[in-house]
């Protein structure tokens, strides 16, 4: 998680923080949590199922969730990111990915394939997504430049299907 933490540019914020790692059992998944002063000091006392705030989950690497993603915009000044203009916005809450026509400006150095934040204008966390090109090509052409791989309206189109 170390690694992980220093890509997305807050290794030292969450240095002295307590995280909490639930296992999800049958499935292979570590779920990991950020927990406040207070909440770590119920969370101990009384040994609830869940406490915190889940930023993202183990598996073989550790991917962010949206919520991680939100907390990495607001503190970070360093991480991946692409920022959308607001018809993409719109679209992309709705599960569709990334043209390079919507991108209105990129962190520096991105790399092909690299997991990235995607930014409304607001510089608010819309999704993550993954690029389809580095650097510069991002921004070129009327092609799809990074894949979707979760956003904040997902939440809300399968709260129905639970």
């Amino acid at each position: 998680m170390k690694r992980a933490f220093d890509k997305w540019g807050v290794f030292d914020f969450f240095k002295d923080k307590s995280i909490l790692i639930k296992e999800i059992r049958n499935h292979n998944i570590r779920e990991v949590y950020f927990l406040s002063n207070e909440i770590e000091k119920i969370a101990l006392l009384k040994q609830p199922s869940y406490a915190g705030l889940m930023i993202g989950q183990l598996k073989k690497q550790f991917s962010l969730s949206i919520e991680g993603a939100n907390l990495v915009s607001k503190i970070s000044k360093q991480f991946p990111y692409i920022i959308v203009n607001e018809a993409a916005e719109k679209s992309i809450l709705y599960g569709k990915n990334v043209y390079s026509r919507s991108i209105t400006s990129t962190s520096k150095m991105i790399d092909e394939n690299e997991v990235v934040i995607i930014l409304n204008q607001k510089r608010e966390a819309i999704a993550i997504g993954k690029t389809r090109f580095a650097d510069t090509l991002l921004l070129q052409g009327d092609k799809v430049a990074a894949t979707t791989i979760i956003d904040a309206g997902s939440y809300l189109r399968t709260e129905n299907r639970e």
